[in-house]
């Protein structure tokens, strides 16, 4: 080596943290209502993350209750039909 090359410092760029919401989850992740953040991760799994805010939305405005009134139990279940229905509109 005849010339020593100066070390450069990389520039470090201060990070914008974001607190995390808290995963409050109890069981197996079907307590009612559940958190949105459960939902996104769940949609996203399934391929399909821009249906989670619509299928809150939807069912938040209902209260998570039927038409009927009856409290569901399980929004993992009404996820999955959420899920087949979608499709099945897609490929019609």
């Amino acid at each position: 080596m005849l010339f020593q090359t100066p070390k450069r410092k990389a520039k470090r760029l201060p990070v914008e943290y974001r607190k995390p919401e808290p995963i409050l989850q109890k069981v197996f992740g079907t307590e009612m209502p559940p958190q949105k953040v459960l939902v996104e991760i769940y949609f996203d799994q399934k391929g399909l993350a821009a249906q989670a805010d619509v299928f809150y939305n939807h069912y938040e405005k209902a209260n998570w209750r039927s038409p009927k009134g009856t409290a569901y139990r399980n929004w993992k279940l009404l996820a999955g039909e959420w899920i087949f229905n979608y499709e099945q509109e897609q490929k019609l």
